[in-house]
């Protein structure tokens, strides 16, 4: 996998961490709708992870690889490569890390600047009926839209939960040029707590608060 070399594709790697190769699709609409306040629950009650991901990016290209993720403070991408060329975007507080090989000097972005934002209000927060633009309800699948309601937040994320279990297995985004990206997450294994090393840097890190 061929990732960007100058610090503008970088900065658009941090822009547009996750995908998928397409969004989930729905079968008919289900009257019974899980009540908002049980979703929150289950968003609260993530527990620490890791497993394997797939992205879809806005220019059509797949990428693939393993993840780790304690939300809503901490995510790690790490990107399959050629031997050690993978790209590594790390999630810690309120900055996203990109490196372009494991152990390469990261650049540093605010969160804010990208839709990830979004996705990490609702899970440090919960949901709320203001934050939700649309609602998709099949009989496998819950699909919520949201926006930050003050437009302080760009763009839009799109999470997908499976049903009745209400595991975050997907998510996508959408910034503010309306480019779409999308992630699937699949051989989750939940754990009691991960290794902080997991999300170390060797580099100096700007504050998280």
């Amino acid at each position: 996998m061929v990732f960007f070399s100058s610090l503008h594709k970088t900065f658009w790697l941090a822009l547009a961490l996750f995908g998928l190769t397409g969004a989930p699709s729905f079968a008919q609409e289900t009257r019974a709708l899980v009540p908002l306040s049980e979703i929150n629950q289950a968003l609260k009650n993530i527990p620490p992870q890791s497993g394997r991901f797939v992205q879809s990016q806005p220019n059509g290209t797949t990428a693939s690889g393993t993840y780790y993720m304690q939300w809503p403070a901490r995510l790690r991408f790490a990107y399959h490569g050629t031997g050690d060329s993978g790209s590594i975007v790390t999630v810690k507080g309120k900055f996203v890390a990109v490196q372009e090989k494991p152990g390469g000097e990261p650049n540093w972005f605010p969160v804010s600047l990208t839709p990830l934002a979004v996705l990490r209000q609702a899970v440090r927060d919960g949901i709320s009926q203001a934050m939700l633009t649309k609602r998709t309800d099949s009989e496998g699948v819950i699909a919520l839209t949201l926006q930050d309601p003050t437009g302080e937040l760009p763009g839009e994320v799109t999470l997908y939960f499976t049903r009745p279990d209400l595991t975050l297995y997907a998510w996508r985004l959408v910034d503010v040029q309306n480019l779409v990206t999308q992630v699937r997450l699949t051989q989750i294994v939940p754990t009691d707590k991960l290794d902080e090393a997991v999300f170390a840097i060797d580099y100096d890190e700007p504050d998280e608060e």
